[in-house]
């Protein structure tokens, strides 16, 4: 980069940096969105992972991407642009309209709870999957994948249903900026990858509960349920459940044999007034993979009795 000095009223008019506009090549299309992923803001992707679902697995059980699959219908809101004309005619551009975009979906109650937890600003980054499988996302500073900067994002109110129309959930969101989709952009088609992005699946919530509350001893019965629809969550192994007593880890050992979705753990000796907590583990990571579909579960705390 040059000195100050060198810099002082230089100015540069554009035209030498006029993209091409020749159509020489394969022509990039994106086509209608059916699924939003959802980044922390300003997370970027290693590029030195390859881009396959292991490493799309990885990144949603470390919490850095939540998919929200499923998109019906995806409308453009986005702000035109800002013209101002003078008292001779001309005219100037004074601000130029951001993207906007509002997504319905038709996934259920639990859904329409996810999406409010998501309301926001300035949170998150997204990209989009069409529905042929292409990935379209920005890139960042150090020339690395993320998604497009978003400002507000907050999910639409609840559609009940009629004798005419189901019920639909809703989000809407801005990108706050504009050319790290008109300059920016990245398009990973999907004939490049080895799996199909509009497959990527989100991570599922367990409710965990204490079916007989907790006494002391040294077995704790634990029942694990779908919060979708309250269907057992079976066939968790006890190395992917994780107990501290009074915040000590303990090593759990049992299973779910006798019925599914109520787990008997073994554990250290607990007593009267000691507070446990019971959640799902994957190492260092909160969300397990059974069967190959990814959950994760809250903490449950109760006080033995």
């Amino acid at each position: 980069m040059a000195n100050l000095g060198a810099l002082l009223n230089v100015i540069e008019c554009g035209a030498s940096n006029v993209l091409g506009t020749g159509l020489k090549g394969c022509k990039t299309f994106f086509k209608k969105t059916t699924s939003i992923w959802v980044f922390p803001a300003g997370f970027e992707l290693d590029s030195t992972e390859e881009f396959g679902e292991t490493y799309i697995n990885q990144l949603k059980a470390e919490g850095n991407l939540i998919v929200l699959k499923g998109v019906r219908t995806f409308t453009d809101n986005s702000g035109d642009n800002n013209v101002e004309e003078l008292e001779d005619g001309t005219k100037q551009v004074t601000r130029l309209g951001l993207y906007e975009f509002a997504a319905k979906f038709v996934n259920g109650l639990y859904f329409h709870a996810a999406l409010s937890s998501l309301s926001s600003f300035g949170n998150y980054d997204v990209a989009f999957v069409d529905r042929d499988g292409n990935i379209l996302g920005t890139k960042s500073a150090a020339g690395k994948f993320k998604g497009f900067s978003v400002g507000m994002l907050q999910s639409d109110r609840l559609e009940f249903a009629t004798d005419s129309v189901g019920q639909k959930e809703g989000i809407m969101f801005q990108l706050l900026e504009r050319a790290e989709l008109d300059d920016d952009f990245i398009f990973i088609q999907r004939s490049q990858l080895s799996y199909n992005p509009n497959k990527v699946e989100g991570v599922n919530e367990i409710e965990l509960s204490y079916p007989s509350g907790l006494a002391a001893g040294t077995s704790l019965t634990v029942k694990a349920v779908l919060k979708t629809d309250g269907s057992a969550f079976a066939g968790l192994p006890a190395s992917n459940w994780a107990v501290s007593v009074d915040g000590a880890v303990e090593t759990p050992t049992g299973d779910d044999s006798a019925v599914d979705g109520t787990y008997v753990l073994t554990i250290g000796s607990v007593t009267a007034g000691s507070i446990v907590a019971v959640e799902t583990v994957d190492g260092n990571n909160k969300v397990v993979t059974v069967d190959g579909y990814q959950y994760k579960a809250s903490p449950k705390t109760v006080v033995v009795v």
